[in-house]
């Protein structure tokens, strides 16, 4: 008996596998333009983070002090943040397609370019090269969902953000036991091998453009597609900008100063583990995109629910201690990257053609600018008085008042339309 209920056990889970391999196979999903937005959404945020692993043997090599050395984190996001509507112009005037693989091999040579420098002016300006290329890349990406993944906006969104999040965990994680071992522990031969991956994108890139003929998502002057006025002015702008520049800021600044905060509490011995599960956390919640992405994009509930889970879940780490903060660090760390993720996904389900990018670089150049001046004021505060947890208060503060913006982010296509230019 028992071994005909293991057979009749292993003949249902069986036919239980079947059903959903059946089932995604009659998804008729875009398996290449999936495969291609996940390895190009990896090299949105890797190139950035494999400086922080091999900031040692940088520091020591070109005599840089940690001023300089924290710079070449920051240094690419501020050029992103402040190059967003050149970049928006340059994708227009030689279409999103070819701009994405120009800017994607400029990321490359600027990345791989840092190998080669022996000065610091040479780092920092194969930084900015790096950065611009970013730009480009960010506001593209989008824009071009609309004829990767036509019928599939939600999942192509999870889909590229969740290379992304993986790009930053194995720039940040592999780099130093992997990448730097493989060079000879030469901080320029790590930062060679990283960019040869993306020319290896940059190849598929192209081929992907002459094997098909631009559509009119990927013209650089689409006839068909209406053009909608977007700028600083339009009210979406705003409302999706704030929030987002909520969730960068509040990741930002926890990374920043979690090890001033742990060590004022007399919690260094923390520090290690509290910033591996932070920094796990966006992982657990790419995947949970995968899982449920296309009934959470464009519903307000998800992101006004993730987005207080980020709130309350920094606030609960600043008044606890040991575990139950650690807990509360990853419950914030799951609500931001949601957040972060439902906002960067709604560009392509409210506009079309170039207008998507667009409001991307608008509510990129918003969020990222707010982002960065919020905890240079805590940092200010924290000094100023003496108290570590100040550091973090100003984005705490700011990052609950965003919350009024969600009831009025625009969700639909016919929202959008309904939105107003601030007067």
């Amino acid at each position: 008996m028992a071994l005909v209920h293991q057979v009749a056990s292993l003949a249902l889970r069986s036919r239980v596998q079947s059903s959903i391999l059946s089932t995604i196979l009659a998804a008729d999903l875009p398996w290449g333009a999936l495969a291609l937005l996940w390895l190009v959404g990896l090299y949105m945020r890797l190139p950035i983070l494999i400086a922080p692993p091999l900031a040692g043997e940088i520091a020591e090599s070109l005599s840089l002090g940690s001023a300089a050395i924290g710079a070449l984190t920051t240094v690419p996001y501020v050029v992103l943040a402040l190059s967003m509507m050149l970049a928006v112009r340059f994708a227009r005037r030689i279409g999103m397609l070819r701009a994405l693989a120009l800017a994607l091999a400029v990321v490359a040579i600027g990345s791989g370019a840092r190998g080669f420098t022996f000065s610091a002016p040479l780092l920092f300006g194969a930084s900015v090269v790096m950065g611009l290329g970013l730009a480009v890349m960010q506001v593209t990406i989008p824009a071009l969902l609309r004829d990767w993944t036509p019928r599939h906006l939600a999942l192509g969104s999870s889909v590229y953000l969740n290379g992304m999040t993986v790009g930053e965990l194995i720039g940040a994680g592999g780099t130093r036991p992997i990448v730097l071992a493989l060079a000879g522990d030469s901080w320029q031969a790590a930062m060679l091998l990283w960019s040869l991956p993306a020319l290896m994108i940059v190849v598929l890139l192209v081929w992907r453009l002459r094997r098909r003929p631009q559509r009119p998502d990927e013209t650089a002057n689409p006839e068909d597609v209406p053009r909608r006025s977007i700028s600083l002015r339009t009210a979406r702008v705003w409302l999706m900008g704030v929030p987002l520049a909520a969730s960068v800021g509040l990741f930002m600044a926890t990374n920043a100063y979690m090890s001033s905060i742990l060590d004022a509490r007399g919690e260094a011995d923390l520090l290690a583990l509290a910033l591996l599960l932070y920094n796990a956390s966006p992982l657990a919640a790419s995947l949970s995109m995968l899982w449920r992405g296309r009934r959470w994009v464009s519903r307000r509930w998800p992101l006004g629910l993730f987005a207080t889970l980020g709130v309350l879940g920094l606030a609960a780490f600043l008044a606890l201690d040991g575990w139950p903060a650690l807990v509360a660090l990853v419950i914030s760390g799951f609500g931001i990257t949601l957040e972060l993720t439902l906002i960067m996904a709604l560009p392509p389900c409210l506009e079309r053609g170039d207008a998507v990018a667009s409001l991307t670089a608008g509510m990129s150049f918003v969020g990222y600018s707010m982002a960065f001046v919020m905890p240079m004021i805590g940092g200010w505060l924290a000094e100023r008085f003496a108290d570590a947890n100040l550091a973090l208060w100003p984005m705490l503060l700011f990052a609950a008042l965003s919350l009024c913006a969600i009831p009025r982010m625009p969700m639909s296509a016919k929202e959008a339309g309904d939105s107003a230019a601030i007067t």
